[in-house]
């Protein structure tokens, strides 16, 4: 009587135990650790990356689609011209370019402290206000079955819309840059207010590739909606064509963390297309303890105004 296997059979040493993933029905290990003899089955490492393996027979195929072949590098790719320049006073700053706080003095670490709280009451004025947009707010009212995670971003997305209207923004001949898209939520529902707009393009920004793409189900019947993997640290927004026949453009964000919302400020301000298009930014933040000073844009306020 012959034993099923639900889990692979194979033996990782280096983990001291067996490998955890399924198996197919029939099967005793899993398709990286197949060890059958058919030359059809047979697995052997990837000529281009080693650590991961491939079927003898889906070689050709899977050589065009590794994500370790080397490919052109687009001509709107430009490595680190939106992260900015550590400035060093001495080769010592060079080597440590942070200070920790407890080896600065007391009366300096107060004056600072001053220096910012007074900042804080006399130029620092914040308002609430509470926006929302009707077709965001219609799924929500006819999908009551939605947990507290979704509803949260849909109110979120309703938010960031509302502005957008509010501040005339969703108009024609439009580009809307959603920089670090993820799944492309917001994208799609800036799609679904500007349906009825003449020549509204959508431009995804996203350096990974997740799985369940919003805009893939747009993407067949449309296109308007375009999706780019890139890091934003690397982009020149003035080589890519999406811009030629528009006469607006708004980089949006939603959950940006950290120095990402300061790499996609300078990939706005440093584009030329502020020279020939309207430019609008609308970022929501998120992450502040990820920010670094390398890419900070606020660096003039921080040296001029607090620590001189």
């Amino acid at each position: 009587m012959s034993t099923t296997f639900l889990h692979c059979k194979y033996f990782v040493k280096r983990k001291k135990r067996y490998c955890k993933m399924l198996v197919k029905s029939g099967e005793e290990y899993c398709g990286e650790h197949q060890m059958s003899s058919s030359l059809t089955k047979a697995r052997i490492p990837c000529p281009l990356d080693p650590k991961h393996t491939v079927y003898t027979n889906k070689l050709q195929s899977h050589l065009r689609i590794c994500n370790a072949r080397v490919t052109t590098v687009p001509s709107y790719i430009e490595k680190n011209i939106n992260v900015g320049q550590m400035e060093y006073s001495s080769a010592s700053d060079m080597l440590s370019p942070y200070q920790i706080l407890s080896t600065l003095p007391k009366n300096k670490v107060l004056e600072v402290i001053t220096k910012i709280n007074n900042i804080y009451q006399n130029n620092v004025h914040i308002s609430e206000k509470f926006l929302s947009f009707p077709v965001v707010e219609q799924e929500l009212e006819c999908h009551s079955e939605y947990g507290n995670k979704t509803r949260k971003h849909l109110k979120q997305t309703s938010a960031i819309l509302g502005y957008l209207n509010e501040c005339d923004m969703l108009k024609a001949d439009t580009c809307f840059i959603e920089f670090g898209a993820g799944r492309g939520q917001l994208s799609c529902w800036i799609a679904e207010a500007t349906t009825q707009l003449n020549n509204c393009k959508i431009l995804l920004i996203e350096r990974a590739s997740p799985k369940h793409k919003r805009d893939n189900k747009l993407s067949k019947t449309s296109d308007r909606i375009q999706r780019i993997r890139a890091d934003i640290a690397d982009l020149v927004l003035e080589k890519l064509e999406v811009f030629s026949t528009v006469k607006n453009v708004i980089g949006i964000t939603k959950h940006l963390c950290g120095s990402a919302t300061d790499l996609a400020i300078r990939c706005m301000v440093q584009s030329t297309l502020t020279k020939c298009k309207s430019t609008s930014l609308l970022f929501t933040f998120c992450c502040h303890h990820k920010c670094t000073w390398t890419t900070y844009t606020g660096k003039n306020f921080f040296q001029v105004t607090i620590f001189s």
